[in-house]
């Protein structure tokens, strides 16, 4: 049951200043405030779920042991020299501790499975939100609070008739047991919000940045935001 008073703040991964997906990063976010906080996820080539948005050849060459030496791992980004890659696990582990909410983010089939497994070792699936790829995970995992995502960009027939667009994307989301939509903003109107919030599907946005373009959405009463400007996020929510 989609049942709240405010519209949720999501800390994209990299709100602050550290680089994306790091564990300061995940702190960095737990810190600002945020009611959510986002990370990315993909899998190593022994099945270990980690923090990372893009993919690279390194995943199917080694073993998170391996990925995470640090000759290796700055071959992804040379902020990891003074960073490790941190496991789907130990950042469970920190969100349990600091009573935060996460979204994760899965990037590939691939990650599902893995992602899977680490959840199924913590304590507090209710605090977990699933968006990004997630095929199958509504039919084989119940009880996890799932968002569609929808498309980046609107085809030329979806512009020209939006609510029928809107009509298709929640009954196919409410047909598959998704908690609700993900949706870049730049794709979603006021009429798929108020179709969703009928059928009780929640209606996540990202990534708003713009302070004009978050009182919009507020407005329009989606449940989410994700966004990098979480401070800007929560005085405008007041």
């Amino acid at each position: 049951m989609i049942n709240q008073t405010r519209v949720l703040v999501a800390a994209h991964t990299g709100c602050g200043n550290a680089p994306d997906n790091t564990t300061d990063s995940f702190l960095e976010g737990v810190d600002s405030g945020a009611d959510i906080v986002e990370v990315d996820i993909r899998v190593t080539n022994d099945g270990t779920a980690i923090l990372l948005h893009d993919d690279t050849p390194l995943l199917r060459a080694y073993t998170y042991e391996q990925l995470n030496q640090q000759e290796i791992r700055v071959q992804l980004d040379p902020v990891y020299e003074k960073h490790e890659i941190p496991r789907l696990d130990d950042i469970l582990q920190l969100a349990a501790m600091h009573k935060v909410k996460l979204n994760l983010d899965i990037k590939d089939k691939e990650s599902i499975e893995p992602a899977m497994e680490s959840i199924k070792r913590f304590e507090h699936p209710d605090r977990l939100f699933i968006t990004g790829c997630s095929d199958g995970i509504t039919r084989h995992n119940g009880g996890i609070q799932v968002l569609m995502n929808t498309p980046d960009e609107l085809a030329a027939d979806e512009e020209l008739d939006y609510e029928a667009f809107a009509l298709a994307i929640c009954e196919q989301a409410q047909h598959e047991g998704y908690y609700g939509i993900n949706m870049n903003y730049r794709t979603c109107r006021k009429e798929i919000v108020d179709i969703a919030h009928a059928r009780n599907l929640a209606v996540w946005v990202y990534t708003v940045d713009d302070p004009i373009v978050m009182k919009i959405f507020i407005q329009m009463k989606v449940d989410a935001i994700t966004t990098r400007k979480v401070e800007g996020m929560l005085e405008i929510r007041k």
